[in-house]
Order: C-alpha cells, then structure tokens, then sequence
C-alpha cells in the first residue's frame, strides 16, 4: 500500500490552524450575529412586544429583575411559578436590570445566544470528526435558516442548544480522555441543560450508555462505576435544589417544570386529532371547554397532574389510532417546509420579509441540500472504525425524534437536534471531498 507523506506546506498548515481558530471563531460569531440581528429587526422590530410563551419569559424575567421573584403575572397580581425553566429567565432577568424592561434589548440576546451555536457546533465536529468538519459545520450552522429564526423570538431554542452542544463537547472530551473531574463537569452540563429545558433530563441516561463500552476498555470496570455516578452526582447537584425550591413552594414533586401534562394533553386530544390540520400538532387547549371549566380553580401543578390523567385517558379511548397518531408527530417533527399547517407564520405579515417567504421558502431549500449530506454522514460514520464514538449525536437524535411521537412534531422541537445534524452534514461533505481527491490521485493502490 502506498502511504503518502505530508509535504512541508501541509505541516506547516497543521501547524498554523490551532492560531487561526481564534480568527475564524470571531468571524464565525460575527456573521452569525449579523444574519440573526437582522432578521429579529426585519421580522420583528424594535418595536416588538411578547406575545405566547415569549410572554411568560418575559413575564418571569421582568419580575425577576424588578425583585419581586420568580413569579408569572396574573389577574391578580404576580404568582409562584414552576410553569417556565429557570435559566432563561435568570439570564434575561440580568439583562433588564442593566437596561429596563426593554424586549427588543432581550431579541438581541437571544442573537447573541445563537450566534455562539456555530462555535460549539465547530467544536463538537472537531472532537468527533476532525477539523475539517468541524469547520464546515460552524459554517453550516451559523447560515441555518432554522436556528436563525428562531434566534428572533424570546423562547428557549437558542439557549437550550448552547447548553446542549456544550454538555456533548465535554461528553466526548470526557470520554476520549476519561477523568473524574471530567465526569462531574459533563454530568453539572448536563443539568444545566436540563433547567434550561427539561427535555434534556432523560440524555444523561443515554450518554452513561453510549460511554459504558469505550470506558470500559479504558479505566476499567470500577473506575467505570465511579466515573458514571459522578456524572449523576453532576445532574443531581445542579437540578437538585431547583427542585428541592418547587418542592417548597408548590408541595409537590416537580423536578423542573409544571407543564408536562398540560403539554402533553395539548397534543393527545380530540380537538387536534379530529382536525386533519392539526394532526401531529397540538393546540393550547388551556382557554379552551371542557378543559376550561375542569381547569378553573386549581393550582399550577393540579392542572398540570389532571391534564397528564386526560391525556392518557384520551390515548387510551383511542388506542387502535396510537400508531397513526405517533407516525403524524414524527412526519411533521422531520418536514422540510417551514409551514406545517396552522403553524403561523415566520415573520410579522406587514414587512418585506413576509412577501420574500411567500415566494421562497428558504427550509425547504436548506433541507434538500443539507438532508442527504447528513444522512451520508451517518452511514459513513456508522461503517467506520469511530463508529462507537461519533454515534453520540445520533442518540441524541433519535431522542428528540421518540419525544416528538409522545407529544407533538413541530419545528421547535426539532432545534435542538439541526446543530447535529449539521455536522453529520459536514461529515458527508467531508467524505465527497475525500473520495474526490481520490478519483483524481494518480496513485493507485495495487493488491498482493
């Protein structure tokens, strides 16, 4: 077999990228917050005011900076809640201390959160893959239509995918190079991600399986043992005392939010099911009868518990059409249009915006081209010799895709996942490259 040898230029190259990183990492950042800046102002404005849950955001977040606590405004007056996670809030809640009750100033923000996506992103392809695909993933996700819209709006998408990629980062660091230390900081990520989201809550779960074969040939079967459960320990330091708070204030169990029933029963009802519009979606059905008058007088976490019970009730009435619902969830969580049936739309109808999206929409463009490079990414990942190891993302995937039969498909949910899958995007570029560069290499390799 004929093994080439690097030429000075390419060591010199080598050399020279860990330098440029920093250079190509600010300019990384500085598009990225220039595309998501000028959407939020062309789609929104600074004019902009909450509406939805960017309401409630907003809501917790003011009264957080004003002193009053962690609290929703209501009919009468602000109220204990459990009913949003903490961390975006709390950041926000910085941010209007400094400015005032400015939510134009929170937007911006929330560009600046998705705008250091593309460097993590970067860094988790890095670890995994390489640098080459680590760079073409930061590119790939800084210019994500996906992840720049929803860089625009008060929710917890943009966030929540910071603190997902860096809890990867460190997971495949930690795995790689197995420290104690290590364990407890991916396992305080983690949690971190989980207050940020609750939907992250079950992925340490699935980390400690994806990492008990390769730690296992590494530190042993003990040090194994010890390393996952200070992992655990992680989790258990950061969203214990939030839920220990919800525990105190609400008596009740409620690790991080109060609104899984409800959101669960947003998806698994009649109203949904019986519209074929909305199938696979959900509504609020909270303002909404017979809910209403069963919800009418009970606390937060009460509604939330009755809403899980009429949920499953629902799910059990209609238990011969689970399979076709759970089908309908995943085909609108992974569609390629942007609209996916009263969804609303991507921008206020009164801008320039509106008008272009009308004509192009610029997921379905972005899905045709970046969907079969990832798909080549994963099969070409799947059959190397890193197999194990660069699967993490897929769990995570695979993940989110499960969640959204249970609840509800949309592409808010997906998120989280667009970050990953652009790096088994850039993995499959990646690949073309090298077979490329093959097909017109003069040399051949010549069997025995």
């Amino acid at each position: 077999m004929i093994q080439r040898i690097p030429t000075t230029r390419s060591n010199a190259t080598q050399r020279r990228e860990p330098r440029t990183f920093p250079v190509e990492g600010f300019a990384l950042v500085a598009v990225a917050f220039a595309l998501r800046a000028a959407y939020t102002w062309l789609a929104m404005g600074p004019g902009a005011t909450a509406s939805s849950d960017a309401a409630s955001y907003d809501s917790v977040a003011w009264n957080l900076a004003r002193g009053v606590g962690f609290m929703l405004d209501g009919g009468t007056g602000p109220y204990p809640t459990a009913f949003v996670p903490p961390v975006l809030p709390y950041a926000v809640s910085l941010l209007y201390r400094a400015v005032g009750h400015q939510f134009f100033a929170a937007l911006l923000l929330q560009c600046a959160f998705g705008a250091l996506v593309p460097l993590l992103v970067r860094a988790l392809g890095d670890s995994l893959f390489g640098s080459h695909v680590g760079r073409t993933a930061g590119w790939l996700a800084a210019v994500h239509p996906l992840l720049v819209f929803f860089s625009g709006y008060l929710l917890t998408e943009s966030l929540f995918c910071l603190a997902l990629l860096l809890a990867l980062v460190v997971s495949a660091e930690w795995v790689k190079t197995p420290r104690r230390a290590r364990a407890l900081g991916a396992g305080l990520l983690w949690g971190l991600a989980a207050l940020t989201r609750p939907t992250a809550l079950p992925l340490p779960v699935l980390v400690m399986l994806w990492s008990w074969w390769p730690l296992g040939l590494i530190v042993g079967g003990r040090e194994r043992v010890r390393q996952l459960g200070l992992l655990a320990l992680g989790v258990a330091l950061v969203v214990g005392p939030w839920t220990a708070r919800n525990a105190l204030e609400f008596h009740a169990f409620i690790p991080v939010t109060s609104g899984g029933g409800r959101s669960l029963l947003d998806a698994n009802n009649p109203i949904v099911w019986d519209d074929p519009r909305l199938q696979g979606g959900a509504t609020s059905v909270y303002g909404l009868e017979p809910y209403a008058s069963r919800f009418r007088g009970r606390s937060e976490h009460e509604i939330d518990v009755l809403s899980a019970r009429m949920a499953r009730d629902f799910l059990a009435e209609r238990s011969g059409q689970v399979p076709m619902m759970a089908l309908k969830k995943l085909a609108r969580f992974w569609r390629l249009t942007a609209e996916g049936g009263a969804t609303g739309s991507w921008s206020r109808g009164d801008t320039p915006l509106a008008r272009l999206l009308a004509v192009v929409d610029p997921l379905l463009v972005w899905s045709l081209v970046t969907l079969p490079l990832a798909i080549g990414g994963v099969v070409m990942s799947l059959r190397g010799p890193r197999r194990l190891y660069q699967s993490l993302p897929l769990w995570v995937i695979v993940a989110f895709s499960l969640g959204a039969m249970v609840f509800w498909g949309a592409l808010r949910m997906r998120v989280p996942v667009e970050p990953l899958i652009m790096v088994y995007a850039a993995a499959g570029v990646e690949g073309l490259r090298r077979q490329w560069r093959l097909r017109r290499s003069p040399l051949r390799v010549v069997p025995r």
